[in-house]
C-alpha cells in the first residue's frame, strides 16, 4: 500500500511540474501585453530586481536541499551499500566524490557548449573580415573605404536561436538530474519535500528563461520548442528515477540510486554557485532572499522529521 502511495505521489508530481512549468515559461509572453518589455532596450531578464530576488530565494532553497537533504541521503545509501558489501570500501569519501563528479560534469557540459558557440562565432567573424578585406581592395573611393572599416569593427551577434539553445541544453541537463532526485526518493513525504525544493527554483527559472527568449526576439515556433523541452525534462527525470526505484526491493539500498543521487547533488551545487550566487554583489536584499530560501527548506526538513538516525536500509538476503 505504501509503495502504491509513493508511486501515485511521483506520478502526480510529474503532471503538476509539467503543467505549472509550462505556465511559468509562457507567462512572460502574456505579461508582455501589458508591460511591453520587448519594446524597451535589450536587457537580461535576470536584471529585474523582483526576478533576481526570486532567483536567489530559489538559490537558498537549493543550498539547503543540497547540503541538508540530498548529501546526507547519499551518505546513508553509500554507507548501507558498503555495510551490505554491495559496494567496496574506498580510501576516500565516496559520497562527496560523487557530488564533485556531478559538479564537474555540469561544468564540462557548459564549457563544451560555450566552445561550440565560440568557435562558430570565430568562423563567422573571420569570414566577414575576409569578405570586408576583399571589398576594400576593390573600392577606390576613400569615403567608401572608411565606411567599410567602420563596418569591420562591428562583431557579428550570436544568433537568437543559438543563444537560446545554449541556455536550454545546459539547464535542461541540470533539471533532468533534479527530476531524478525526486524519482529516487523512497517516502511520500520526501517526494513532496524534493518537489517543493525543485519547483521553487525551476518555476522562477522557467519565468526567467521565457523572458530571456522573448527579449532576444526568438522566432515563436523555436521559442515554443525550447520552452516545451525545458518543461518536460524534469518529469522525464522523475520517470527515470521511478524506473530505477521500481527495480529495487523496498528498504534495500540501490547502487544506481546512490550514484545518481550523488551526481544530482553535484549538479544542484553547480547551478547554485555558477548560476545564482556567483553573480555581482547585488546588496542585502538579495542576500536576505537567499537566506530566507535556506531557512524555509531547513524548517521543512525538520517538519518532515528527517533528522539523522539509524539507517532504515536492510541488506538483501543472500541466496544460497
Amino acid at each position: 500500500m505504501n509503495d502504491h502511495s509513493l508511486l501515485v505521489a511521483k506520478i502526480v508530481v510529474i503532471v503538476v511540474l509539467l503543467v505549472v512549468t509550462l505556465i511559468f515559461c509562457f507567462l512572460p509572453y502574456i505579461l508582455n501585453r501589458w508591460f511591453k518589455w520587448t519594446q524597451r532596450e535589450k536587457s537580461n531578464a535576470r536584471e529585474f530586481l523582483a526576478v533576481l530576488c526570486l532567483l536567489n530565494f530559489g538559490g537558498g532553497v537549493l543550498i539547503a536541499t543540497t547540503f541538508i537533504h540530498i548529501l546526507p541521503a547519499v551518505v546513508g545509501v553509500v554507507s548501507a551499500l558498503q555495510k551490505c558489501e554491495m559496494l567496496a570500501t574506498t580510501p576516500f569519501a565516496l559520497p562527496e566524490m560523487l557530488m564533485c563528479t556531478g559538479f564537474f560534469l555540469m561544468y564540462a557540459i557548459e564549457e563544451v557548449m560555450y566552445f561550440i558557440v565560440g568557435r562558430r562565432q570565430k568562423r563567422k567573424q573571420k569570414a566577414m573580415q575576409e569578405a570586408l578585406q576583399v571589398a576594400m581592395e576593390q573600392v577606390t573611393e576613400p569615403e567608401e573605404k572608411v565606411d567599410l572599416e567602420l563596418g569591420e569593427q562591428v562583431e557579428p551577434e550570436q544568433p537568437n536561436w543559438l543563444r537560446g539553445l545554449g541556455i536550454i541544453v545546459a539547464l535542461s541537463l541540470h533539471e533532468l538530474f533534479g527530476g531524478m532526485s525526486i524519482g529516487l526518493e523512497e517516502t511520500v513525504d520526501t517526494v513532496w519535500f524534493m518537489c517543493a525544493a525543485i519547483a521553487v527554483h525551476k518555476l522562477v527559472l522557467a519565468f526567467c528563461i521565457g523572458m530571456e527568449i522573448m527579449m532576444a526576439h526568438t522566432r515563436w515556433l523555436v521559442a515554443v520548442i525550447y520552452l516545451i523541452v525545458f518543461s518536460i525534462v524534469t518529469p522525464i527525470g522523475v520517470g527515470i528515477g521511478i524506473a530505477i526505484t521500481e527495480n529495487t526491493s523496498a528498504n534495500h539500498p540501490s547502487i544506481p540510486a546512490g550514484i545518481l543521487q550523488g551526481i544530482a547533488c553535484g549538479t544542484l551545487l553547480y547551478v547554485v554557485y555558477f548560476e545564482i550566487v556567483a553573480k555581482n554583489h547585488a546588496g542585502w536584499r538579495i542576500f536576505l532572499c537567499s537566506l530566507g530560501g535556506f531557512l524555509l527548506m531547513f524548517g521543512l526538513q525538520i517538519a518532515v522529521v528527517e533528522a539523522a538516525g539509524k539507517s532504515a536500509y536492510v541488506c538483501p538476503s543472500a541466496k544460497s
